[in-house]
């Protein structure tokens, strides 16, 4: 999904339903946070992740809470990935012990995420291509 599309329908449905977006989002990082975060993990943010948070930063869109950089917050993402990290890096949960991930190849984000289910340890592919179609489809349950 594209940005662009994917901002249209949250501001759509911030206007429709604007009690689900009644939390305070996390801190918006600057450019440089982002950088200096990724040389500190070793890891390459995928590009739309990355995106979300230079423009939402993070906590709670909708139903969905999704991981941010700021140190401050509950959903700070070194909460849920040790350094280095391996081969997934968690961006978001579904509050039960379960994580949405992004694939890490070359030291670097994979847009598609992937699923981890901690009753099986198992880690499985999602119909999500990107960040921006899980936060539409999870976050504001939108088909």
């Amino acid at each position: 999904m594209e940005y662009e599309l994917f901002t249209k329908i949250v501001n759509d449905y911030k206007r429709k339903n604007p009690v689900l977006f009644g939390l305070e989002p996390d801190r918006i990082p600057s450019k440089e946070e982002v950088e200096k975060f990724e040389k500190a993990l070793f890891v390459e943010l995928s590009p739309k992740y990355k995106k979300f948070l230079l423009s939402f930063g993070g906590g709670f869109l909708g139903f969905a809470g999704i991981y941010s950089l700021d140190k401050e917050s509950d959903f700070y993402l070194l909460n849920y990935n040790e350094i280095p990290v391996d081969k997934y890096l968690r961006i978001s949960d579904n509050g039960c012990g379960d994580y949405y991930m992004l694939k890490i190849n070359d030291q670097k984000c994979l847009e598609q995420l992937f699923f981890y289910d901690h009753e099986t340890n198992a880690v499985c592919s999602t119909e999500y291509a990107d960040v921006f179609e899980y936060l539409v489809q999870v976050g504001l349950k939108h088909n």
